[in-house]
């Protein structure tokens, strides 16, 4: 892959695969959990390209490489960034202020500069890796200040940005030190999409009473007279792929083995998610045992499975769920 560029690149915090130690003690790669890797790997599938991310660990810089078909190139990561950049600014700062402080917010100067630091060494990988004139998708909160970045950059590249998570209302996302720095980051992109369309209308709001950028409906007009496009774009997952596989031979006979196991129970009610305390999971749990005590269902009829993969095991709050 030396030497050469790409006219789609996508740009995220993790790959779609973590470096993980395989039992004979080697070191492999296995799919990355989560929703942004379900919903990107379709669309990099058909479009040739190269993906930057992370893989996880304090590796040094690996070489770029081809997984399953994918140009994979991985971006490497101190400790310290793990620490104050991953688990620090973007898990302890941004994740729980985006979602309505469902846990409190850290404010800490050093994870900022750390921030900072580790969207430089992306913007700068995205504007090495792009040919003349490339599409570039940058994804979601760990990375809002590439766009503005990598415009700097490479002037030449289409931007797009996608933020994964709500987008707060002005009330909390002014509670952030370094509101500005994030906006005028993200007004680096063409566009920037979000999940919902009040997300996107609050940033839309936010640009105009913080940075002072004219704007109408979801366009933001920039004094150097780049327009900036703000709209929703709920996300999906290759919905057809995943109905042709439920319906293969394999799947339907692993179901029924799975039912015959769980006793054979009528109603079977199933959460996938991350292990993480916005998914509700023990909300869920105590409404199932709602519905049994009220004897809505009964104990002999109905099975409850949450298939919860761990992540992010060194942030406080996730130790305790």
């Amino acid at each position: 892959m030396g030497g050469v560029s790409y006219d789609l690149v996508i740009v995220a915090n993790r790959l779609p695969v973590d470096r993980v130690e395989l039992a004979d003690g080697t070191k492999g790669w296995r799919t990355s959990p989560g929703g942004l890797v379900t919903a990107i790997e379709p669309v990099m599938r058909a479009n040739h390209g190269v993906w930057i991310g992370w893989p996880g660990g304090t590796d040094p810089e690996l070489e770029p490489f081809e997984s399953d078909g994918m140009e994979l190139a991985p971006m490497s990561m101190s400790a310290q960034d793990i620490e104050e950049f991953y688990e620090g600014f973007s898990n302890g700062t941004l994740w729980p202020l985006y979602h309505d402080l469902v846990a409190k917010p850290e404010f800490h100067r050093e994870w900022w500069d750390s921030y900072v630091r580790v969207n430089e060494r992306f913007a700068e990988k995205a504007a090495s890796l792009a040919a003349e004139g490339a599409t570039v998708w940058v994804h979601d909160y760990q990375l809002q200040l590439v766009p503005q970045m990598l415009r700097t950059l490479r002037p030449d590249l289409r931007i797009g940005f996608y933020l994964h998570i709500p987008f707060p209302p002005a009330e909390l996302f002014q509670q952030l030190p370094w509101r500005r720095q994030i906006l005028e980051g993200l007004l680096g992109a063409d566009l920037v999409g979000f999940q919902l369309p009040g997300a996107a209308q609050n940033f839309v709001r936010l640009v105009r009473q913080r940075v002072g950028h004219k704007t109408h409906r979801d366009l933001v007009y920039l004094p150097d007279g780049r327009t900036v496009r703000a709209a929703p774009f709920p996300i999906s997952i290759d919905a057809a792929g995943f109905e042709e596989m439920a319906r293969s031979d394999a799947v339907r006979f692993r179901s029924a083995e799975i039912r015959e196991a769980l006793g054979r129970p009528r109603k079977v009610f199933l959460g996938v998610d991350r292990l993480d305390y916005t998914k509700g999971i023990y909300a869920r749990l105590r409404a199932f045992a709602e519905l049994m005590g009220e004897g809505h269902i009964d104990v002999e009829d109905a099975v409850f499975i949450q298939v919860a993969v761990p992540s992010r095991e060194q942030v406080e709050q996730y130790r305790i769920l």
